[in-house]
């Protein structure tokens, strides 16, 4: 009877140690996610200022500066195409895609917690795959120069890999994190219906 008092001791030790490994663990995943978007909501508020500020100049310039300054369109155009992109990433992290959850929102809480793995996989896939074949299109950009500037244009193109490449980083952070929260319980699985207080 001691035995087997001590092995069942054991095992829920072992258990809790289990447990407390994965509680430590998705607290490090949400750490870097929020600090991987932190990060990145600050280059795109640095971008968003610098548009703002380009296409004033390129206002003013007009109508009252008069320098014909040729350059401002063309940078207001490759700091809005970073910009937008850029805010892919923060999206992701904060899981503020596009979905369709009419059709979901009728399954089973099994069948549920495993499209939204599927799904989270099926994202971190897509979004990977972008990445590389943003890759090839910034190497073919390098060739091509900019009107005005004259800047190869693989400094624009440069944006897909980077903002996808970013993209999936941040879709595996959240794959790991519904992973890990599965394996929880239902009491920590952030997947689980939440009760609404109404």
């Amino acid at each position: 009877m001691l035995i087997k008092q001590s092995k069942t001791d054991a095992l829920n030790h072992e258990l809790g140690y289990i447990m407390n490994s994965t509680d430590v663990l998705l607290k490090n995943i949400k750490a870097i996610k929020r600090s991987l978007n932190k990060v990145n909501q600050i280059v795109v508020a640095i971008l968003m200022t610098l548009l703002i500020l380009d296409v004033w100049l390129g206002v003013l310039d007009r109508y009252w500066l008069r320098l014909q300054l040729v350059w401002v369109e063309e940078m207001a155009r490759y700091i809005m195409i970073w910009a937008i992109l850029m805010a892919v990433p923060c999206c992701t992290a904060n899981r503020e895609h596009m979905g369709l959850e009419f059709v979901t929102k009728h399954f089973p809480e099994k069948v549920k917690s495993a499209l939204k793995l599927l799904i989270g996989v099926l994202t971190v896939s897509f979004f990977a795959y972008i990445a590389y074949l943003g890759i090839a299109f910034t190497e073919k950009g390098a060739s091509q120069l900019s009107t005005v500037f004259g800047m190869p244009m693989a400094y624009a193109y440069a944006a897909i890999p980077v903002t996808f490449g970013l993209s999936a980083v941040q879709a595996f952070l959240n794959l790991l994190d519904d992973a890990l929260s599965l394996s929880n319980g239902p009491d920590k699985n952030p997947l689980a219906p939440q009760e609404e207080n109404i």
